[in-house]
C-alpha cells in the first residue's frame, strides 16, 4: 500500500509478486491489483470501457472471494473489511460513471456493510477509516446540503468530532486506509478553515512526493489559505507544471494561476487560466477535475473586468460542477 501511495510501482509490483506466492486466494490479492491498476492511471477514466471491465473483474473476484468466507463466518472482520473496500470502489466507478442506479445499489450494501464496521470497530482497528467517514459526513452533508436533510433522516445520526477522532486513528494506525484517512482530514479541516489542514498538506508533500495527484489535492487546499506563494508550494507546483502527463501538466499550470490571481496579478492569472481551459479537448473525460476551480476564478476574473455576459457564463458553469459554489464563496471571502 504504501509502495502504491508513494507512486514507486516498481516496488509495488515485486511485493505483488511475492504476495501472489504467500497469499494466492486471499481476497485481498484481487484489490491488490484493483488499487495498482487506478494508481498507475490516475485519474482514472471511468468512461473507458476495457480499464473499467479490468477494474471490475478484480474487484468482483475480491467481492466473491470475501463472501465465501463471510458465508462461512459472517462476524469475519477482515473478509468485511474487504469486502467494504471492493465495494465502496465499485460505487465510487459507477458515480464517477454516470451510472446512477447501480452506484446507488452498490451503496445499499456499503451502508450495511459500514453500520457494521461500526458496531466492531473495537475489534477491527481498520474500522476506523469507515466509521470515521460515516460518522462525520453524515452530518457534514446535510448541512453543506439542507435540500438533503429529509432524506437523511432515515440515517443513524453521525457525530463530527467523533468521526475526525475515528480518522486520525485511521491515520497513525490502519495499514489498508491510512493514506486516504489522512487527505480526507486534511479536506475536512480545510472547509473548517482550520490550519490543521496545511500541516497534513505539507505532510503529504513530504510523504507522497512522487504522487501527483496527491500533490495538486494538497495544492488546492493550500490555495485556501493563500500560501501558494510559499517556497515549498512553488516547488510542487513547477513539479506539476512539468510533469510527463498532459493532466498534471495542466493541473500545475491551474494552480499557478490561482497563485497569480492570490497575488493580485490578474492579467497573468487570466492568461494561465484561459490556456488551461484550451487543453480541455484533449484532456477529454479528465478535465471534469479541473472545471471547479478553473470555472470558479475565471468567473471572478470576469467580475473584476466588468464583463457582465462571460462572468455570467462562468457562474453557470461553475456551479454546474460539485465543488464550483464552494469555490466561489471561498474566493469572495477572501475578498472581504
Amino acid at each position: 500500500m504504501d509502495a502504491m501511495y508513494k507512486w514507486d510501482f516498481e516496488r509495488a509490483d515485486s511485493l505483488l509478486i511475492d504476495y501472489k506466492e504467500l497469499m494466492p486466494n486471499h481476497p485481498s490479492l484481487p484489490l491488490f491489483h484493483a488499487m495498482d491498476m487506478y494508481w498507475k492511471s490516475t485519474p482514472f477514466d471511468y468512461y473507458d470501457d476495457d480499464k473499467m471491465s479490468e477494474f471490475f473483474g478484480y474487484l468482483d473476484d475480491c467481492i466473491d472471494k470475501c463472501e465465501v468466507i463471510i458465508d462461512k463466518d459472517k462476524n469475519d472482520n477482515e473478509a468485511v473489511f474487504f469486502l467494504l473496500l471492493a465495494r465502496s470502489l465499485k460505487a465510487r466507478a459507477y458515480n464517477y460513471s454516470g451510472s446512477t442506479w447501480k452506484a446507488v445499489s452498490e451503496a445499499k450494501q456499503v451502508y450495511s456493510l459500514t453500520r457494521y464496521s461500526i458496531k466492531h470497530i473495537q475489534e477491527f482497528d481498520e474500522f476506523n477509516f469507515s466509521a470515521g467517514v460515516y460518522n462525520y459526513y453524515r452530518e457534514f452533508y446535510p448541512e453543506s446540503h439542507p435540500i438533503y436533510k429529509p432524506f437523511l433522516s432515515f440515517f443513524p445520526s453521525g457525530n463530527k468530532e467523533l468521526g475526525i477522532e475515528q480518522l486520525t486513528t485511521a491515520m497513525n494506525y490502519s495499514i489498508f486506509t491510512n493514506a486516504e484517512a489522512e487527505k480526507y482530514l486534511m479536506w475536512i479541516y480545510s472547509h473548517d478553515n482550520n490550519l490543521k489542514a496545511t500541516e497534513i498538506a505539507y505532510n503529504i508533500f513530504d510523504k507522497y512526493s512522487n504522487n501527483e495527484w496527491y500533490l495538486f489535492d494538497a495544492l488546492l487546499v493550500l490555495s485556501r489559505f493563500n500560501l501558494l506563494n510559499d517556497s515549498i508550494a512553488v516547488s510542487k507546483i513547477n513539479q506539476l507544471s512539468n510533469s510527463n502527463s498532459d493532466f498534471y501538466n495542466c493541473a500545475g499550470f491551474l494552480i499557478d494561476a490561482i497563485r497569480l490571481y492570490q497575488a493580485n496579478e490578474i492579467e497573468n492569472s487570466f492568461d494561465k487560466f484561459k490556456a488551461v481551459e484550451n487543453e480541455f479537448p484533449q484532456l477529454s473525460t479528465q478535465q471534469k477535475y479541473l472545471e471547479a476551480p478553473l470555472y470558479a476564478y475565471l468567473y471572478s476574473i470576469y467580475k473584476i473586468k466588468r464583463d457582465p455576459v462571460n462572468s455570467k457564463k462562468y457562474y453557470k458553469l461553475a456551479l454546474n460542477t460539485t465543488y464550483g459554489e464552494m469555490i466561489i464563496d471561498a474566493i469572495e471571502q477572501s475578498h472581504q
